[in-house]
């Protein structure tokens, strides 16, 4: 089992945020924030992706902050895109239900 150090297991859940974090600026001179910056579901799955990133660095063995960073990115970005091809593409905040409401579902979120 790999010893716990808590500083790349940190960077490591950085790393898990750095594709929604690079999504956001990316957008950043948009007038409207995007709708699936409101969605519940959108939260709750980077949390899940940052926790995954701070796992993966320390399942892996960070030896240091970019190894941490590295392994953090890379391991929710491989998963969100696996399971993003499982969901299809669809274009946040456009697939709407009968109510007209938006309904993303996680795999949906992370087909981006």
């Amino acid at each position: 089992m790999p010893e716990l150090k808590w500083i790349l297991i940190a960077f490591g859940c950085i790393g898990g945020l750095l594709p929604d974090i690079l999504r956001i600026i990316q957008n950043r001179y948009e007038l409207t924030l995007p709708a699936y910056l409101k969605s519940g579901m959108f939260w709750l799955s980077l949390i899940l992706l940052t926790f995954i990133g701070g796992f993966s660095a320390w399942l892996l063995a960070a030896g240091d902050v970019k190894q941490a960073l590295a392994y953090g990115f890379g391991a929710p970005e491989i998963i969100s895109k696996l399971l993003g091809k499982i969901a299809g593409p669809v274009d946040r905040g456009v697939d709407r239900g009968v109510d007209g409401k938006s309904k993303l579902e996680l795999f949906q979120l992370w087909s981006g």
